[in-house]
């Protein structure tokens, strides 16, 4: 498949982290596939000067998505923590844009709009068109 991008297209890569790569607090079953595709939308919006956004859980330990507070879900992604890091091998831009969610105790966010300023940059930049890949992007 033959992708083109054009000036109001972006990237956004979705939540490619430790934690949810195999082996990971909250695993996705073959995450880390998705690494090398992701690596060549990447390559290809840098060398067409089109955004990479890149979404990411940035949790603080006491998280209400945790099953120590309720929630349905291991402790994950916990800011700052290995865990929340983006995968080994993710080569994002060095001007890729970072959005950072459900980062207060007691908001959870699955998607990357949400309580973020993503659809402000989006629009600010353009944007018309929004390239999604990542994990758990069914959340």
């Amino acid at each position: 498949m033959t992708v083109k991008l054009d000036r109001h297209d972006a990237v956004l890569i979705v939540d490619v982290q430790v934690d949810f790569l195999p082996g990971g607090n909250l695993a996705v079953q073959r995450g880390d596939e998705v690494v090398p595709a992701l690596n060549r939308y990447a390559a290809l919006a840098r060398r067409k000067k089109v955004p990479v956004f890149a979404s990411r859980d940035w949790h603080p330990r006491d998280h209400c998505s945790f099953r120590a507070r309720g929630g349905p879900w291991p402790e994950h992604c916990v800011a700052g923590s290995p865990g929340a890091a983006f995968a080994p091998g993710l080569a994002l831009p060095r001007d890729a844009v970072i959005i950072s969610k459900a980062t207060t105790r007691d908001s959870d966010a699955y998607s990357a709009f949400h309580g973020t300023d993503l659809a402000q940059r989006l629009r600010e930049a353009g944007v018309k068109r929004l390239l999604v890949g990542g994990l758990a992007t069914d959340y």
